[in-house]
């Protein structure tokens, strides 16, 4: 045996010296051994991934070969990384593995992934993963490791491996992914103390708009001037409409949309019940299915809606009159939005259009369309009084031209 080592290591110190490569007849004649002893020793060292063959016409050229043994490939991830056999054993072990375990070599080849002292034993889903793996099926999972008084987080893969004997076996990489893991936490518990903060906002600010409210319906009491009292009513109700679209924000899992079916909803019955309208006068329906808009232009829209229905309320249904009033939110694929709101009322007479002295609440709504938001108003009188306001994209909400002018002069 030590003559067959030694003129192994002959072999290897040869073709050092000869990076093109030799063949077999010249390394026997370098070394005055037999050519069949030098094939043998060549298939050892090939076999063993020592030297490497390749063709040349019709001789064969050996080289030493290149490789880095995958012990030494192992030593140089961060990532742990451990072979075991059918029967759980460990086969081989990365630095990182036995760092971990603070177990050397010669303690872990061969001892089963279970079998490790309490105070160094591995996680068991390594080895409940690793009996999935040995059936023929990759396993990818998540793993928390208790070890030296802290909790690594592992993201580990479990794959099917084959020895050379035919064998089954698994090789387990797990990755350390620690750091990743308490930063999507501590990121998680920012979104939530944030998303409670912008809750908080919005619970604040509903509550001082109904205080403004209440105490703008109390003022109506204090005043004789009719036209007066139409006028803080209906400030009094636009300050509501406000602060109903801030409760549904502070109730959404949505802290910067509000659904403006509930919204609407819940804002045309409180203008309802506001004016002590029975429920057998008017029936009514809200219809915006899906349809989410930012803050700023659901507020904008309660502006519009909060106009037209009282103006519903207080002349489509006279003398006792009993009807129906609808409101609905429509958008296009191109992104155009259409509100409506129609009533089976009187009707408004064909002479009276859109003006400052027609149609209560109607050049209010025409002047904050076509000023903000660039929109078009259209009514129909055919079988009641129909109002359609259409307009695009959110981001066409803009400021007003009085706003603009005074920005500028700053």
């Amino acid at each position: 045996m030590p003559d067959e080592i030694s003129e192994l290591e002959e072999i290897k110190m040869l073709l050092r010296q000869e990076p093109l490569g030799l063949s077999i007849l010249e390394i026997s004649r370098r070394l005055n051994i037999g050519r069949n002893v030098t094939a043998k020793y060549l298939s050892m060292l090939y076999a063993a991934g020592q030297v490497d063959l390749r063709r040349v016409a019709a001789a064969k050229l050996y080289t030493l070969a290149h490789r880095v043994p995958v012990s030494a490939l192992l030593g140089l991830t961060s990532d742990l990384i451990v072979v075991l056999d059918r029967n759980l054993r460990v086969v081989l072990a990365n630095d990182a593995f036995q760092a971990l375990l603070r177990l050397d070599r010669t303690e872990l080849v061969g001892r089963q992934i279970g079998a490790f002292p309490p105070d160094r034993l591995p996680p068991p889903e390594i080895g409940e993963r690793a009996r999935v793996a040995l059936r023929g099926q990759e396993v990818k999972c998540e793993i928390p490791w208790k070890a030296d008084g802290r909790t690594v987080q592992f993201h580990a893969t479990f794959v099917p491996v084959v020895f050379e004997d035919g064998s089954p076996g698994v090789t387990a990489i797990l990755e350390d992914v620690t750091r990743e893991v308490e930063a999507a936490q501590d990121l998680e518990k920012a979104l939530e103390e944030k998303e409670a903060l912008i809750n908080a906002i919005h619970h604040r600010l509903r509550n001082t708009l109904q205080v403004v409210s209440s105490i703008l319906h109390l003022q109506t009491t204090c005043l004789t001037d009719p036209a007066a009292r139409r006028a803080i009513r209906a400030t009094e109700l636009q300050i509501l409409s406000l602060a109903l679209a801030h409760e549904d924000l502070y109730r959404s899992q949505y802290p910067d949309r509000v659904r403006m079916e509930e919204y609407l909803t819940r804002l045309t019955g409180t203008l309802l019940g506001s004016y002590g309208v029975p429920p057998e006068k008017i029936a009514w329906k809200v219809r915006a299915p899906g349809i989410e808009m930012h803050l700023e232009l659901a507020q904008f829209i309660g502006f519009l809606l909060t106009e037209l229905v009282v103006n519903v309320i207080q002349h489509a249904f006279p003398d006792g009159m009993t009807g129906t009033m609808e409101v609905t939110i429509d958008r296009s694929r191109a992104g155009r939005y259409t509100v409506t709101v129609r009533d089976t009322g009187v009707g408004i007479s064909e002479e009276m259009h859109i003006t400052a002295t027609a149609a209560p609440g109607l050049p209010t709504v025409r002047l904050l369309v076509e000023e903000y938001l660039k929109g078009h108003v259209a009514v129909e009188w055919s079988g009641g009084t129909t109002v359609t306001v259409t307009f695009g994209e959110e981001d066409m909400l803009v400021a007003s031209p009085e706003a603009t002018e005074s920005e500028g002069q700053t």
